[in-house]
């Protein structure tokens, strides 16, 4: 248990480093826009890329991983809608708010489950992310829209624009180019590869630096029931999620822990940026990943020593 919180360690210190800079302006407040369009952009699709390109990704149970994480995510979804109504009422809570409970509990993290992976495994790490975010993010992105838009009072996007919003996602095409040429065996000009290596170099420090800029501190000190309902889902149900799918699929060793990180991670904080854009409740969002942020320093050293354990 010592040794997976040491492991980790570095992980929130940069998260906490970003969250220092920010609170203390060091760098200005619209500085880090810039700062997470590169990121995103161009850090961590290189990052990807190159990864999934020079690592021997045939051994890994992609069929298995695959098959694991979208039954866990259409589990936890399914059931949230089930219980929309039984949520609404029980927790005294508006549609647009559920819409940011559903975001809060499904969404995940690829900038902090990359760097956690990478520390464990390294390459072999990042690139069983790799393959979790070619598989989730295309429906996590496209389960997030419809059910703001049909929660929000929002007009639902035409497909042609709810299509060019999931798929324009670089991750998406980074992961997708590094499998084709991976499987295929096309060469690469290897100065070609050592540029992306370079990039990528600045990937985790970008992202987490990025994450803990994000937190919101001051608004979790009375956290509401949706929030910790949101909490206690995404830290703790999804991981139970993929742990019983994961016997069903016989996913173990590195590949399993690769899906409990993924599972056990908090929300990514583009939840926030769509509840804003598209008339769901921004402040549950923010809070709820502030939270869960606080609380995965000690969850996920404590998942990754279950998963290490599980036989």
């Amino acid at each position: 248990m010592s040794a997976a919180f040491e492991s980790l360690l570095p992980v929130f210190l940069l998260l906490a480093l970003g969250f220092l800079l920010r609170w203390r302006e060091v760098v200005p407040l619209d500085m880090w826009r810039g700062i997470e369009l590169l990121g995103y952009w161009v850090f961590f699709p290189a990052l990807l890329a190159e990864t999934l390109i020079s690592s021997d990704i045939q051994t890994l149970p992609l069929a298995g991983i695959t098959f694991t994480m979208l039954a866990s995510f259409t589990t936890m979804a399914g059931g949230l809608l089930l219980l929309r109504r039984p949520i609404l009422a029980g927790l005294s809570i508006t549609a647009p708010s559920f819409s940011s409970l559903f975001q809060s509990t499904t969404r995940w993290n690829g900038f902090i489950a990359l760097p956690i992976l990478a520390k464990l495994h390294g390459e072999l790490g990042v690139a069983l992310v790799a393959v979790v975010l070619a598989v989730l993010v295309p429906v996590a992105n496209l389960a997030a829209v419809y059910v703001v838009a049909q929660n929000a009072g929002t007009q639902p996007l035409p497909t042609r624009q709810l299509l060019y919003v999931i798929f324009r996602n670089p991750f998406i095409w980074a992961t997708t180019l590094g499998l084709l040429i991976n499987l295929s065996g096309i060469p690469v000009y290897a100065p070609a590869l050592s540029t992306l290596k370079m990039l990528g170099g600045a990937a985790i420090a970008c992202g987490l630096l990025m994450v803990g800029a994000g937190l919101r501190v001051e608004e979790i000190r009375r956290p509401s029931p949706a929030v910790w309902l949101g909490t206690a889902l995404k830290l703790l149900g999804m991981p139970l999620l993929v742990t019983l799918w994961s016997l069903a699929f016989g996913i173990e060793g590195v590949a399993f822990l690769a899906c409990i990180v993924c599972a056990g991670v908090p929300t990514a904080m583009s939840a926030y940026v769509l509840a804003r854009q598209m008339g769901g409740d921004a402040p549950l969002v923010a809070t709820t990943v502030t939270l869960q942020t606080a609380l995965s320093f000690i969850t996920i050293p404590l998942l990754i020593w279950l998963a290490q354990s599980f036989k």
